[in-house]
């Protein structure tokens, strides 16, 4: 696997491996694949086998990204060809079976997905990753969603979890708590998407989660006003808006304050009408300042549709 002491890089292979990760994440991505290639290829030449799967599997990653599925299947069935029967580089056998499942179920091969996942969470199970088997979990409910398995989804988002908070894997806690909140809106569960979301957002204060944290607080100001608990809607949308607005996410910020702006809209008693022009206005200069046409247009419709409705108070 690549591997770095003090910062530096002690094999040619590493270098060579982060070197693909580097163009990757610059979108270069030829670049990418050919150094995860020449990655691998040195991994082999020195016997290390982890190595080279763990540079096949991230080459696969990539390919699944391009939705070049082909490669990619090729790519991480060369990964689990190495790894398989290796006692010290089973972590690396069950993370390749779970990108498997990714790729099956981007080809929408929902069967395939599941028995990949069902044979990670064997393999991670048995040597005590709880970390990745949580992440075999989380793979395992997001099928299940494909699939419209709400309640199957939620068990293995709760599996995933409870995994990630026993390992102290605290943000990969909070992503999983924010799709239970999902599954249990839509379930109509509030109360019991609200502690979760509440949960969610402690963990992303306590990490230092700017955006984790607006995107809980998005959601809890959004089920506040699903249940017309405009006060609390309202508290936390504007909280969202301010967070967003301090890591420069527009596309976010945007969205919370037509929340907001529907939040004020309500009506005359429990809103304000003035707040409400003013956050629609405001969230339609931010979509057309990112050339968000579709939102800019969608926002502007509902916004005329209010000043419609309120022309008779």
């Amino acid at each position: 696997m690549p591997r770095t002491s003090k910062g530096k890089f002690v094999t040619e292979a590493s270098k060579v491996f982060q070197d693909a990760d580097d163009f990757w994440h610059a979108g270069q991505y030829d670049e990418a694949r050919q150094n995860y290639e020449k990655a691998a290829a040195l991994y082999h030449e020195r016997d290390d086998s982890e190595g080279e799967a763990f540079a096949l599997s991230r080459l696969g990653e990539l390919e699944i990204s391009l939705d070049d599925f082909d490669r990619a299947e090729k790519a991480l069935l060369a990964a689990v060809e190495l790894t398989r029967d290796l006692d010290f580089a089973q972590n690396t056998y069950g993370e390749v079976l779970i990108k498997l499942s990714k790729l099956e179920a981007s080809r929408r091969q929902f069967l395939k997905a599941e028995k990949y996942i069902q044979k990670a969470k064997e393999v991670l199970e048995s040597i005590g990753n709880r970390d990745l088997l949580g992440d075999a979990y989380d793979q395992e409910a997001y099928v299940a969603l494909l699939e419209n398995e709400d309640e199957k989804a939620l068990k293995a988002y709760e599996k995933a979890a409870a995994l990630f908070a026993e390992d102290g894997v605290t943000l990969k806690e909070a992503s999983t708590l924010r799709a239970i909140a999902r599954i249990e809106m839509k379930k109509r569960n509030y109360d019991r998407a609200h502690e979760v979301l509440e949960h969610c957002r402690d963990l992303y204060r306590e990490n230092g989660d700017l955006l984790g944290e607006a995107s809980a607080l998005s959601a809890i100001g959004c089920l506040r006003y699903i249940i017309r608990d405009i006060a609390n809607a309202r508290k936390a949308l504007m909280k969202s808006v301010y967070l967003y607005g301090k890591v420069s996410h527009h596309y976010a910020e945007a969205e919370s304050l037509l929340y907001l702006a529907r939040v004020e809209a309500v009506d005359q008693e429990r809103g304000d009408f003035e707040r409400a022009k003013a956050h629609y206005k405001r969230s339609i200069e931010l979509f057309d300042f990112m050339g968000n046409e579709t939102m800019k247009h969608a926002v502007l419709e509902e916004y005329h549709n209010f000043l419609n409705r309120i022309a008779g108070y």
